[in-house]
């Protein structure tokens, strides 16, 4: 990159944050979040809310920024209205691209989400047209089309659309977590014949190449979806992970005596108003494929240095050791 000035990361106290710093270790960084990272990095902190214009223009001081990286989002399953996705994902975006505006930035990279595709029965790709089924999906569907707009509006801007599909890795303690823990306690089941694929992404994967994207931006908008490859079955998933920890391999469940099992904890997350880690969603969740591919990346140069196999090994080791 020929520009050095500083790069500014946008929700860059959680988890993948953690690792673009790593990924960014030659540049000057600030993370702008709503509290400062519990990690050490190589970040300066600037306490600021993408929904507050105001906290966006203060921290967006002109000339200091060659590039925006927004990986702020609002994306949990539960607890979240309508407006609370919007605000964040849509609105925040606004925001974000308003003040870069104003603080002559030309360059953005959006971390959106292949939620923008919905239920689709097919492999998504990126000229596929987007369906989303749900408030996180149309809302980073929205936002989506803000940064369009806002490339198209001078053929200077440089915008990165980046799709990825579910996120794992180490310091991660989301559903990759919970599922390595549920075959280390040995009390793990395939839900029917596991053969449904779900594509992943592991987090050192797509910080090189949101690294590589920046380093090759071209004016105008460009979408990319980011998934790792092999793209794997369920069962293949849990195989992988118990191999790993030498466990035996799960043994399957009929979906519909998991179906049945779940039951009783859609009556308690109703009465108690928690998010419990089984529900039917959730086995409906894990028993559809999510199948979304990334050959326009790699046509594009990017080389992961890991695949799928390595990068749940590297998350079960990292796990042991905690």
């Amino acid at each position: 990159m020929e520009n050095r000035k500083k790069v500014l990361v946008i929700g860059g106290s959680g988890f993948i944050g953690s690792h673009l710093y790593e990924a960014l270790a030659d540049r000057d960084v600030v993370n702008m979040d709503l509290k400062a990272p519990d990690f050490d990095c190589n970040a300066e902190f600037r306490q600021g809310d993408i929904r507050a214009p105001e906290d966006l223009k203060r921290v967006l001081v002109p000339g200091e920024f060659d590039i925006a990286i927004n990986l702020a989002a609002e994306h949990k399953d539960f607890g979240i209205t309508r407006q609370g996705y919007f605000e964040t994902n849509e609105s925040g975006s606004r925001n974000l691209l308003e003040a870069a505006t104003e603080a002559g930035v030309k360059r953005v990279v959006f971390y959106s989400s292949v939620a923008v595709y919905g239920d689709n029965l097919t492999p998504s790709h990126e000229d596929m047209e987007p369906a989303p089924i749900n408030y996180y999906g149309q809302s980073k569907l929205a936002a989506e089309r803000l940064y369009k707009a806002w490339a198209a509006e001078d053929d200077t801007r440089e915008a990165v659309i980046v799709r990825p599909t579910v996120v794992y890795g180490e310091r991660n303690f989301a559903n990759v977590y919970r599922l390595i823990k549920q075959v280390q306690s040995g009390i793990y089941f395939t839900i029917g014949s596991g053969a449904n694929i779900k594509s992943m992404a592991y987090v050192k994967n797509l910080v090189a190449a949101t690294v590589y994207l920046m380093e090759h931006m071209q004016a105008g908008a460009h979408i990319f979806n980011y998934s790792d490859e092999p793209h794997l079955s369920t069962r293949k998933i849990g195989e992988i992970i118990a191999a790993v920890l030498q466990r035996r391999e799960p043994i399957s469940l009929p979906f519909s005596v998991a179906y049945a099992m779940a039951l009783p904890f859609d009556l308690l997350i109703k009465l108690t108003g928690k998010d419990l880690p089984v529900s039917t969603s959730r086995i409906k969740k894990l028993c559809t494929s999510t199948h979304h591919l990334s050959n326009k990346l790699r046509e594009f140069g990017f080389a992961p240095d890991f695949d799928n196999n390595q990068g749940l090994a590297r998350m079960v080791k990292w796990i042991q050791q905690l």
